[in-house]
């Protein structure tokens, strides 16, 4: 196997730089905040354009890698999986190649979106009373909210279909950096450092993150992952040995090689000596789903979306109910603009956490869900001078032509801030700033990656991948593989839509986004940040498209903007806390403002400049000139580049 060396990478870079335009950008040190209130500066980031392609993700390695594809003659798929790839390698502190791939594709030649469901499933021996009858729970560590990797089944899907290279060549750099090693980030040292005592548990884990004898690595330091190197050099060795099938075929055996091979053999075993409830057919058996998108339109653009086994609508249900308002003419972070978006999640979020589960077992009403006339309905709940404090699902069966009952239960709490009434949880509530920062109740930090990219023919690549973490997953064995916990996503209620089943998918939060104009392709946006992911997407789409004014041409600028996020939502994570009520601000949201929604009732708070969760990653074509955009938002390492 060719590998080609790290300094080619940066050849290509400062030739790309002085001789077709690349613009990229590195992220500095944090801000000092600014008085309260104060104008947002000009973008803290130049321009990136190009007349040839655009990539932004979460990590400058993996951007490079997708870049490096394209310079080749790859195309936007190829680029993708060789970022998933990459990003599996080292960002395991946001995502791993045992966690799960969420994608959206707009293949130019066939003209239609595509979702690709790479969530993985829980095994078949378990539904809710298995769990309940060991006392068990789903609990983001170790094997018990484990289910299959699906991400790997994800990429190599969508090289196989849509892709033009070999997976030997795409997965070249992801081999390179766990074989040789790579530079560990601020973010993944700390992250291990936090997860020592996990560790003590599983030996594999301490040999994988841990120095040999047994000390922590620092930012900087470089960190070689031997175990999963051989993992992805297996798979490669399966695609050349079944080569003279064809490129096709090649992928496919490599695929199998990890489900159904000695691999797949390998981590079955080791779950079954721990006691986990796996065998070689759960992991033999799973594919990733290929999908019809969930799609809406909002004034003359459409916006496709992973279904409802995602979160993902809850952005469509949101435009659908905004369309009502003139939001332009409001004020950008005015009160009226806050007030109006929050209280159009929050209505979403009721719909979300009753009607969204695994639609391979629960007929969701979406088109009822959907529906304009719906919206309509629901946007007339909004007061316009006070928040509200019920969650209380709606009813979209009668705009639904098939779901005409619903046999699970729906959330309607009156006034989820009064203790009677409402579930413990619930009147507790989640430390806001946990959530803001992008950690579980438990203050365990759990996050997600995104990866957009678009080529010079137009096709579109836009994934959220995400799980696996160095948080909680445990190693499988000598694979290098750590293992989803994303089963923590699922209720363990029998009344409850998005309940645990055998071979169910989690209603999982990875939300990529597609947005078209004119049946063509505009922009791909998306983000981390768990159940904070549509409100980062939401107000970068609004930005962007609302007030393009303020922002055109640097993209950048319209994702530095100050954010707000909505607590208002039974979280996502086990045990699915709400925080009925609450809304934080980024401190450059004016003083007036603050003090305005505190006064319609909200509970208000405040958070540091840039101290959202998430990192809004997008590249678009400008409709004007053609060119691609690319923006990454500075609250974290995101990274953006052009050519």
């Amino acid at each position: 196997m060719r590998v080609v060396r790290p300094s080619f990478v940066v050849l290509i870079l400062c030739a790309c730089a002085l001789g077709a335009g690349v613009v990229a950008q590195q992220r500095g040190p944090d801000p000092e905040p600014p008085t309260r209130g104060a104008a947002p500066p000009s973008a803290l980031r130049p321009l990136v354009a190009g007349p040839n392609g655009g990539v932004a993700t979460g990590h400058p390695l993996v951007t490079s890698a997708a870049l490096e594809v394209l310079l080749k003659g790859g195309n936007a798929f190829d680029a993708g999986a060789a970022s998933m790839l990459v990003g599996g390698v080292v960002e395991q502190d946001l995502y791993s190649l045992g966690g799960e791939g969420l994608v959206l594709v707009y293949p130019v030649r066939e003209k239609k979106v595509t979702s690709i469901n790479g969530q993985g499933w829980a095994p078949k021996a378990v539904d809710v009373d298995w769990y309940l009858s060991r006392g068990k729970t789903v609990a983001g560590a170790g094997l018990d909210p484990a289910v299959v990797p699906g991400t790997l089944h994800a990429t190599l899907t969508v090289l196989e279909l849509w892709g033009t290279q070999s997976f030997e060549t795409v997965a070249a750099r992801a081999i390179e950096y766990a074989r040789d090693g790579f530079p560990l980030r601020q973010s993944t040292a700390d992250t291990i450092r936090r997860q020592r005592e996990f560790m003590r548990q599983w030996p594999g884990n301490e040999r994988t993150w841990l120095k040999p004898d047994g000390s922590l690595y620092a930012a900087g330091d470089t960190i070689r992952l031997p175990d999963l190197a051989r993992t992805l050099t297996r798979m490669v060795e399966a695609e050349r040995a079944a080569k003279g099938r064809g490129r096709a075929a090649g992928i496919v055996a490599a695929r199998d090689r990890f489900y159904k091979g000695d691999i797949a053999r390998e981590m079955v075993a080791f779950l079954q000596q721990h006691k986990a409830p796996f065998d070689l057919s759960d992991f033999a058996e799973y594919t990733a789903r290929l999908e019809e998108p969930a799609s809406t339109t909002y004034r003359g653009l459409t916006v496709y979306k992973h279904g409802f086994t995602s979160q993902g609508p809850v952005l469509l249900q949101t435009l659908n109910i905004l369309e009502q308002f003139d939001v332009a003419a409001m004020t950008h972070d005015s009160a009226d603009y806050v007030h109006t978006v929050t209280e159009a999640m929050k209505l979403a979020y009721a719909d979300r956490d009753t009607y969204y589960a695994d639609t391979a077992f629960v007929q969701v009403p979406a088109e009822g869900l959907l529906s304009k006339a719906y919206a309509k309905e629901r946007a007339a709940l909004i007061n316009p001078r006070q928040a509200s404090k019920s969650f209380i699902a709606g009813d979209p069966l009668p705009h639904d032509s098939k779901v005409k009952t619903w046999p699970f239960a729906k959330f309607h709490v009156a006034d989820g801030t009064a203790s009677a009434g409402a579930p413990p949880a619930a009147a507790a509530g989640p430390d806001r700033d946990l959530l803001s920062r992008g950690l579980d109740s438990a203050g365990v930090s759990k996050d997600t990656t995104h990866m957009a990219i678009i080529d010079k023919a137009g096709n579109v690549f836009d994934s959220t991948p995400s799980g696996g973490w160095i948080t909680g997953a445990v190693i499988l064995g000598d694979t290098g593989i750590g293992m989803s916990v994303r089963g923590e996503q699922f209720w363990l209620d029998k009344s409850r839509a998005a309940q645990i089943r055998p071979r169910s998918r989690p209603r999982y939060t990875l939300t990529p986004s597609l947005v078209f104009r004119d049946g063509h392709p505009l922009m791909a946006l998306g983000t981390p940040g768990g159940d904070n992911q549509d409100q980062t997407i939401l107000q970068a789409f609004l930005n962007i498209v609302e007030f393009r004014d303020r922002w055109y041409p640097n993209l950048h600028s319209a994702l530095e903007w100050p954010r707000f996020q909505t607590l208002h939502f039974h979280g996502s994570f086990w045990p699915h806390e709400a925080g009925f009520n609450k809304l934080n601000l980024e401190a450059t949201i004016p003083d007036p403002v603050f003090n305005e929604l505190k006064a319609r009732g909200h509970d208000v708070s405040r958070l540091r400049t840039f101290g959202m969760s998430g990192c809004a990653t997008t590249v678009m074509i400008d409709p004007n000139t053609k060119s691609r955009l690319a923006g990454a938002d500075p609250r974290r390492d995101c990274y953006a580049v052009a050519y």
